[in-house]
């Protein structure tokens, strides 16, 4: 019941303004323009008045999740939505439903999460990011990701001798194409005559990546090599340098990464103000 409560309550967030209606019939009701809502005390748009509480097309249009007129078809029946919607919390407000302890935690928790959302927007709208600051932070992920990439072959089988027997065999001039398709048990690669692709260290097994990063192109191990999924014979294809993208195929995500560092900047600056008191729990807890 309280996880149905939870969501519930989650999916009433787009309501906030609703929810949090007027005390009074005659407090002012926010105008509401089609891109911005403000604290105007002209006309205020009111659509209906259920019991004397007052719906705006800025209600409607939040509930709807939009900025703009979505046409009378639409806001008619949007209307009727809103209109039991209100019906139904000012039933649950008669029957003293908004007193119950955890009704007011989750209410608290749609709170919070609503106004810190808001607050992150406006952190991120005030940010000035410039073009150096998005050149500066292109050039530190691309420092990251810098490296060499490798193209490879592969054999997988079960047991070590039937890698040593593939060996002989391709010492022998066996095609090795030919073998992995035959005999390799990773099905992902067996069908390609083996091919791995193009593929990072870090992305393969330790033991895979260190016997493929000792080989030179053309190359094949001499043994065979161990790992969790079997023992593998690996031929290096080639090597190049790992691929980066032009600044402007990732100038959003660059942006996007400005953001989050701006808001963890400024959260940790919180926390270094704020009084946090955390209790220690009994060890039984």
């Amino acid at each position: 019941m309280k996880r149905r409560i939870l969501t519930t309550a989650l999916s009433a967030l787009a309501l906030a303004g609703l929810l949090a209606a007027c005390d009074t019939q005659d407090q002012a009701t926010p105008e509401f323009t089609g891109d911005d809502v403000t604290t105007d005390t002209g006309d205020a748009d009111t659509v209906a008045i259920v019991n004397g509480e007052a719906i705006t097309r800025a209600d409607l249009f939040a509930y709807a999740g939009m900025d703009e007129d979505p046409g009378p078809a639409a806001s008619d029946g949007t209307l009727e939505e809103v209109i039991s919607l209100e019906l139904l919390r000012q039933e649950a407000v008669a029957r003293g439903l908004d007193t119950d302890a955890e009704t007011r935690r989750i209410l608290r928790m749609v709170e919070t999460n609503l106004l810190a959302s808001l607050l992150m927007e406006r952190i991120t709208a005030e940010l000035d990011i410039t073009q150096a600051d998005l050149e500066a932070e292109y050039d530190r992920q691309i420092e990251q990701i810098r490296g060499t990439e490798y193209r490879a072959r592969h054999i997988l089988v079960e047991e070590a001798e039937r890698a040593r027997e593939l060996l002989e065999e391709l010492e022998a001039d066996a095609d090795f194409a030919e073998l992995a398709e035959a005999h390799s048990t990773d099905p992902g690669s067996a069908a390609r005559g083996g091919e791995l692709g193009w593929f990072a260290p870090e992305q393969m097994v330790p033991a895979f990546s260190e016997a493929a990063m000792a080989l030179e192109p053309g190359e094949t191990t001499a043994e065979p090599v161990e790992s969790r999924f079997g023992w593998h014979i690996i031929r290096l294809e080639e090597t190049r340098d790992t691929p980066v993208p032009e600044l402007e195929d990732v100038r959003a995500e660059l942006i996007e990464i400005l953001e989050s560092r701006a808001i963890q900047e400024y959260l940790e600056a919180l926390r270094e103000d704020a009084d946090v008191e955390i209790p220690t729990r009994p060890a039984n807890q």
